[in-house]
């Protein structure tokens, strides 16, 4: 996949251009929206490996219960429901290190991966300095899938069928390994891990892969939004944060200052 430094699109009276094809005659009714998401990043079309990969990541990242970024949307449209807009952005503010968040990093730590680098001693390395400054590495271990999360096996079944290159994964999951044996505890790849391998397999730099999971979230929290106008939920969230964070007064001073 090449990157090309060029304007991004040319709107005329009668037509639109987006990196040289014609919207109306070459894409609208002819690509997916996978396609078109590939196609602003990456400058040109996907390979049908690239689309089966980007379309299985958007897929896994759409989704995924009451998460906080769907509390988040579910409350602000409480308090505006007017407003979707403001409601799915709030929603993806709450995108950080923990939520979403951590695909970037985890695609980074692959797509600056010295090529000359012993793989072993490099991910020993890296599960060092991480352990150092009492860090999380990015990609492993989730509090709810625990023994293992279920998106994980399938993306990388997809990235098979697609015929990614296995680099990206191997060097992941040598990650993994050399982390559990640091901390003697189970880290399974999560879903941000996994993506981040597929993604890095279609070479999508890392520094606009959060934004692969934002365009992913942003349909997962209209949905969640449409869910609440039809059966509203955010009232009853409220009034149980009411009641598991209660007021306490604070503790009556001993000294009262003249």
């Amino acid at each position: 996949m090449s990157l090309h430094h060029q304007t991004m699109a040319a709107v005329t009276p009668d037509g639109v251009t987006v990196k040289g094809l014609d919207l109306v005659r070459d894409l609208v009714g002819s690509v997916s929206f996978t396609d078109m998401l590939h196609l602003e990043i990456a400058a040109e079309l996907p390979t049908e490996g690239a689309r089966t990969a980007l379309d299985a990541v958007l897929v896994a990242l759409t989704e995924h219960g009451m998460t906080a970024t769907a509390l988040a949307a579910r409350l602000t449209h409480l308090g505006a429901p007017g407003a979707l807009q403001g409601a799915v952005a709030a929603g993806l503010l709450g995108a950080g290190d923990h939520f979403l968040g951590a695909l970037d990093g985890a695609a980074r730590l692959l797509q600056e991966w010295p090529a000359d680098a012993e793989p072993g001693a490099h991910a020993e390395q890296l599960v060092a300095r991480a352990r150092a400054e009492r860090t999380r590495l990015p990609g492993l271990g989730h509090p709810v899938h625990t023994d293992g999360d279920p998106r994980t096996a399938r993306l990388f079944a997809v990235a098979d069928r697609a015929g990614l290159d296995g680099t990206a994964r191997d060097r992941f999951l040598l990650l993994q390994r050399y982390a559990e044996q640091a901390t003697g505890r189970r880290l399974p790849v999560n879903v941000d891990g996994a993506a981040a391998v597929l993604l890095t397999g279609i070479g999508i730099p890392w520094q606009v892969c959060r934004g692969i999971a934002l365009v992913a979230r942003s349909a997962g929290l209209v949905g969640h939004l449409w869910d609440e106008y039809r059966s509203p939920a955010a009232q009853a969230m409220l009034d149980a944060a009411d009641a598991a964070a209660p007021y306490t007064a604070p503790a009556a001073s001993a000294e009262v200052s003249a």
